[in-house]
């Protein structure tokens, strides 16, 4: 066997209910890693869910997993307001690190990672970059079939009702943004293949300091603008519409595709309101998240795979900056990155 194709060997920071139901059951079916330890600061917790998907190392804190030698990748899994902290922590460690999102909650933030060893491969973990779906709507889009994309739209939302969740709480980085809004911001950039130039949002927050509704419009330049809606009470939603030249792009079920049911393109070329001509392209249902650890154990290795680095991390926390900043204000502001 070569050095390419031994999996990558994984350690998993924090007993969380996406390490648990997500990534450790895509590292369980991918070729190409393997989850080899599980940290959690509380050992026992740790131990149960190690047992659960038969890992053979369970520590009773973070350290102890980045001392750890045959760790090869890291996933942080924590609370929103850890995660750059402990991206730096396993970067130093010489790891490379695949971190939840909101990779960070301020774009300055991304600061503490300056200087890591550039060998390292360190992604934002938005799994839904790794859809075959999204690979092959990127490549219909980049193509001019249809001309260049003009405007996108999105709904992402869901009722929350657990009053102790995380992302209930500012000071963890709580709200529908950065749970939701991180995603349908990143889908905008990734579909217009570009930063947008400047942003208007409005936030209704709750007594908490939270935001519950935000609505926000992104200036890509050019006559291309994306809107969006992400909430946090409010029924279960999840699409992407795309405008362009000659065509109107649906994606149904965008962030969440099926496991037992084909994901759907739906491409309308009809040139008027009267008439549709849809054009629908199917992928096999799938787990995006075994998707997404298998690309980046390949990106460890070497391979060519879809792969969004600091960089790509640093301009979405940039936007992020500006949602905030123009909610407060009421303004419009510009983007800026650091």
């Amino acid at each position: 066997m070569t050095a390419q194709n031994v999996p990558v060997r994984w350690g998993i920071l924090g007993a969380s209910r996406i390490a648990d139901g997500s990534i450790l059951p895509g590292l369980g079916k991918s070729a190409a890693g393997k989850a080899v330890a599980v940290a959690a600061r509380d050992e026992t917790r740790a131990r149960t869910l190690a047992d659960r998907h038969g890992v053979p190392k369970a520590y009773g804190s973070y350290e102890a997993l980045l001392w750890d030698r045959e760790v090869e990748a890291v996933y942080i899994g924590l609370p929103n307001h850890l995660h750059v902290e402990w991206a730096r922590r396993a970067a130093a460690a010489g790891k490379h690190v695949l971190v939840e999102k909101p990779g960070a909650m301020r774009c300055a933030e991304y600061q503490a990672l300056d200087g890591v060893d550039p060998a390292l491969k360190i992604s934002e973990a938005f799994m839904v970059r790794h859809q075959p779906r999204w690979i092959e709507l990127r490549n219909i889009l980049r193509s001019g079939r249809f001309g260049a994309p003009k405007t996108f739209s999105s709904l992402l939302s869901f009722f929350m009702t657990n009053a102790d969740d995380f992302r209930q709480k500012p000071e963890f980085g709580g709200g529908a943004y950065y749970d939701l809004g991180c995603y349908t911001a990143m889908a905008a950039r990734y579909v217009f293949d570009a930063e947008p130039r400047r942003v208007l949002a409005l936030m209704d927050t709750d007594e908490g300091g939270i935001d519950l509704f935000s609505s926000v419009v992104l200036d890509f330049g050019q006559g291309r603008h994306a809107t969006f809606m992400v909430s946090l009470a409010q029924a279960s939603s999840q699409s992407i519409q795309i405008v362009c030249e000659r065509a109107f792009i649906t994606l149904p079920q965008a962030y969440v595709p099926s496991r037992t049911q084909p994901n759907l393109i739906l491409i309308d070329t009809s040139a008027d309101h009267a008439n549709s001509q849809i054009q629908t392209i199917e992928f096999p249902a799938l787990d995006q998240y075994e998707a997404e650890v298998t690309n980046f154990s390949r990106a460890i290795r070497g391979e060519d795979v879809p792969y969004f680095g600091l960089a790509d991390a640093r301009a979405g926390a940039a936007v992020g900056d500006a949602v905030f900043a123009s909610a407060r204000s009421g303004s419009w502001i510009d983007v800026k990155g650091i």
